[in-house]
């Protein structure tokens, strides 16, 4: 093509178009958290994962009201060291070994600088890349950048910059660690003002709050254990949306960004220029970075929604040079402006991109765009191929050609450049043998789709369920294991699959519900006051634990006895009422946090208790006391809520009990278990059916009660004989079916079997045989429960109402199957196995939502009750 006439007219100027909308998304390094996993969290995640649209929008929206020096300030001391491309921050809290092994480094590097300096000629040929170093991780060099040029050189940081090396006033001497937990602890004690949401709530149903004033992702129900988890602002990416760009790097960047404006279309023609001419027209639009990100690190951006990070040199420009040689653009760092352009980097299309109600998983196993990203990393080469191979096109770079090149229209050179980027756009999609398909990629994400998640259109939650714990969470506070929040978590998981059960969800229809630990022991305060004859007569001696055990010898069976056994007498003491008020704290704090975050739930949602083993008993001794019916919170004024020790703050519609001894209990007290008049089913119920009275040990504020077990386990115990004792030995426990029987099951019956006739030493001998089970019923859920005649009614002798008014089947206990080979080899793991028993969690979710329709479409006797009801109205 020939050149254009000198005396032509010059190309119209295109109008200048507005600064590109930033796609601002904030992002959060607790995508383990979130997971809610049944497992403790052993090493914190490097990756982010991005919020969704709404929850970043009410985080941005809060962000901004704070004013800019506030925002500068909780970046300078909470943000300085998050994301990519920022310096790690320095411990200044070092121990004995940790100043050993600093000495030692020093040294190294004492002895690498002195064989450097004799050999400077070999290492000036290492083929070392800055600026990939730096984004990749490897951030030891530019550690020492960053202190030459913050503090060696006295150097102020530039008007609006934020400077990680000028933290707050405590300055490095601060630990953060340590004051993170600090004010977490003191969150945690917070009780007066729990109406007042400090946060910006996020996760499905609020279960998590992003903290601003510490950038932090952490709990609301439940203590935050582990590292603090960052959140950050997302506004520039390095190579996919799971690799945000720190605050420091991406205002830099951002700055560059405005000042060459390359979202013009006239610095399209410039880009074609540059490229035309190679690594010394890039140089002209290079935009350098300060030198703490890395010695010669600038960028150039090639539209309005991307730039490559680059690194100038004699060896840099050798090799930038090579690669143009080879038809081929040179090396360099993706950067990608807003959340949308980054996620469409890494192989998601827009929809899935943008999509509101749609998180982002990061895979767990590593997506297809983490896979690539890796593999391009690792091996420059492929990352040139991939990114940068262009060989759709043979372009002349005699000199001649690029003069000639300088005299094309700008509409021409656009073109070329345009014919350029979709092939290097195409060769990126093809990709290389790490990519996935669409449909792998989507199934794997749903895969590892986390458990709870925000979103407009979620079914609004209607039951909450409480679990309190038994015995041995003070092992909480030396192993994590022990946490009771794992096992909240591991039922959550099991209730969830099983709602996904086509027969359960005929029952469950738009409903939900949500799984809360009650962690009671943590808040335990045992230490008394001394009385005014004590002080008198100086009896001030107070001794714990660790002074009268003995340390001599089986340490752990020691530690396991004083964490775990000591509970038990201490429920037989005169702590059982500090116990009680630890309960009642803990659950009433979990209800208003809960209210507060979602109102309506007060109105229509219902509450339920699971008291597992030494709980069960707690929680009984707490409903005996409780009132028939309680208002509502708004109907309660703040010093009765925040004052309130004894009881609960809310009405409890079922009670399930597993592992439980609280028939030890009630026969201890002499008590017996009665129905509470004025409850579900007791409105209309005689005085010797119900009892119309608070404060009497057994007499519950609850419309059902269950007691769930295994006969395996050697913690848990009968109820029915407390309702009716001449009635127990006609009502054996009802059979919960497994839902999901082992393959193995008649090879364990056959064991069974032969084990009657093992001699007694060895487990065998025989065995009282289990009562037949009279007539079956089907429930929807496709849970078998069983019964005398098939049903219950409140008719019949004065024991067969109670029994009929404390739940809808006439019986107390239920046990669960067990699928072991052997009855002691159970015993040992029993007493802790309901919360990964789906058995267990169908049935909570079958006796939870079960309404009166439903009992009158599966022919319970509630239904006769139920159309005599409707009549009479």
């Amino acid at each position: 093509m020939s050149a254009l006439p000198p005396d032509a007219p010059p190309p119209e100027t295109p109008p200048l178009l507005p600064i590109p909308r930033l796609d601002v998304r904030w992002v959060h390094a607790g995508s383990q958290h979130l997971d809610l996993l049944p497992t403790p969290i052993t090493a914190a995640s490097t990756t982010y994962k991005a919020f969704v649209s709404e929850e970043s929008s009410r985080i941005e929206d809060r962000w901004q009201t704070y004013a800019d020096e506030e925002r500068r300030k909780i970046v300078r001391e909470w943000g300085s060291t998050e994301g990519e491309g920022a310096p790690a921050r320095t411990k200044t809290k070092q121990t004995d070994k940790e100043k050993e092994g600093d000495k030692e480094k020093e040294k190294e590097k004492e002895r690498r600088e002195s064989v450097a300096s004799s050999h400077s000629v070999d290492n000036d040929r290492l083929p070392t890349h800055p600026s990939d170093e730096h984004l990749n991780g490897e951030k030891a060099n530019l550690n020492g950048d960053v202190k030459e040029n913050g503090n060696g050189n006295g150097k102020v940081p530039e008007e609006g910059v934020i400077d990680p090396d000028h933290l707050g006033e405590d300055g490095d001497e601060q630990d953060l660690d340590a004051k993170y937990k600090d004010l977490i602890a003191k969150q945690q004690k917070e009780y007066e003002n729990l109406e007042e949401i400090a946060g910006v709530p996020v996760s499905q149903d609020s279960l998590f709050e992003v903290s601003l004033p510490t950038l932090s992702l952490h709990p609301v129900f439940w203590s935050h254990t582990g590292p603090r988890v960052s959140v950050l602002r997302g506004t520039w990416f390095v190579s996919d949306e799971t690799r945000p760009a720190s605050w420091e790097l991406a205002e830099e960047i951002e700055r560059g960004y405005l000042e060459i404006k390359p979202w013009q279309p006239s610095y399209k023609h410039e880009l074609a220029i540059a490229m035309a001419l190679g690594p010394a027209g890039e140089e002209k639009l290079k935009y350098n970075l300060p030198a703490k990100f890395g010695s010669g690190l600038g960028i150039i951006f090639e539209d309005g929604e991307k730039g490559r990070l680059i690194t100038t040199g004699t060896l840099t420009y050798i090799s930038r040079a090579f690669w143009s040689t080879l038809r081929a653009r040179p090396s360099g760092t993706y950067v990608y402006r807003g959340y949308g352009p980054a996620a469409l980097a890494s192989g998601k299309d827009k929809t899935e991109a943008a999509s509101p109600g749609r998180s982002q998983t990061h895979s767990r196993r590593g997506s297809s765009s983490s896979q690539r990203s890796t593999v391009m990393e690792k091996s420059p080469s492929m990352h040139h191929r991939a990114l940068s191979k262009d060989t759709s096109q043979k372009k002349d770079k005699s000199p001649e050609a690029i003069v000639k090149g300088l005299g094309l229209s700008a509409a021409e050179t656009l073109n070329g450049v345009k014919k350029s980027v979709e092939g290097l756009s195409d060769d990126r999609r093809k990709g290389g043998p790490n990519v996935f398909s669409e449909d792998n990629r989507n199934a794997i994400e749903e895969e590892n789709a986390p458990l709870v998640d925000s979103s407009e259109d979620d079914t609004p939650c209607t039951d909450l369920i409480l679990v309190i714990h038994g015995i041995g969470q003070q092992l909480a506070a030396v192993y994590e294991a022990y946490n009771f929040v794992y096992a909240g978590n591991q039922l959550r998981q099991v209730v969830r699959k099983q709602s996904a059960n086509p027969a359960l969800a005929s029952i469950i229809r738009d409903r939900r519900c949500q799984i809360l630990p009650v962690q009671w022991r943590a808040s335990l305060d045992l230490d008394g006051e001394k009385t005014d004859e004590d002080k008198e007569h100086g009896m001030d001696n107070r001794f714990s634990m660790s002074d009268i055990t003995i340390h001599k010898s089986i340490p752990y069976v020691r530690e396991l006895t004083n964490s775990v056994l000591l509970d038990i007498p201490l429920f037989m003491s005169h702590h059982r009422q500090k116990m009680i008020e630890a309960v009642c704290l803990q659950a009433n704090k979990l209800y208003r946090l809960w209210i507060a975050r979602n109102p309506e739930f007060e109105q229509n949602g219902r509450v339920h208790i699971i008291g597992h083993s030494l709980g069960s008993a707690l929680v009984t001794h707490i409903l005996s006391n409780q009132p028939t019916k309680m208002p509502s919170l708004t109907q309660l004024p703040k010093q009765v809520i925040t004052g309130t020790r004894d009881r609960f703050l809310f009405n409890t519609s079922n009670l399930f009990l597993c592992g439980s001894p609280l028939g030890i209990f009630l026969h201890l007290e002499g008590a017996q278990l009665m129905p509470r008049k004025g409850r579900e089913r007791t409105m209309r119920s005689p005085q010797d059916e119900a009892l119309d009275r608070s404060g009497k040990f057994g007499c519950l504020a609850i419309d059902s009660l269950y007691n769930i077990f295994y006969f395996t386990d050697p913690i848990a115990y009968t109820l029915n004989a407390a309702v009716d004792a001449k009635l127990a030995g006609k009502r054996p426990p009802l059979a919960i079916t497994s839902v999901t029987a082992p393959f193995y099951a008649p090879v364990t019956n056959s064991f069974s079997a032969i084990s009657s006739y093992l001699p007694s030493m060895l487990g065998g001998g025989p065995s009282d045989k289990k009562p037949v089970r009279p007539g079956v019923i089907r429930l929807p859920s496709g849970i078998e429960m069983s019964g005398p005649h098939g049903e219950e009614r409140l008719e019949g002798s004065r024991g067969e109402r109670r029994f009929s008014a404390l739940n809808p089947h006439g019986n107390v206990d239920f046990f669960l199957p067990s699928a072991g080979v052997s009855e002691y080899l159970d015993m040992i793991t029993a007493h802790l196995s309901y919360w990964s028993d789906p058995s267990f969690a169908a049935f909570l979710l079958a006796e939870v939502f079960s309404t009166r329709l439903d009992i009158m479409r599966t022919g319970l006797g509630l239904a006769r009750q139920a159309m005599q009801e409707g009549l009479a109205m």
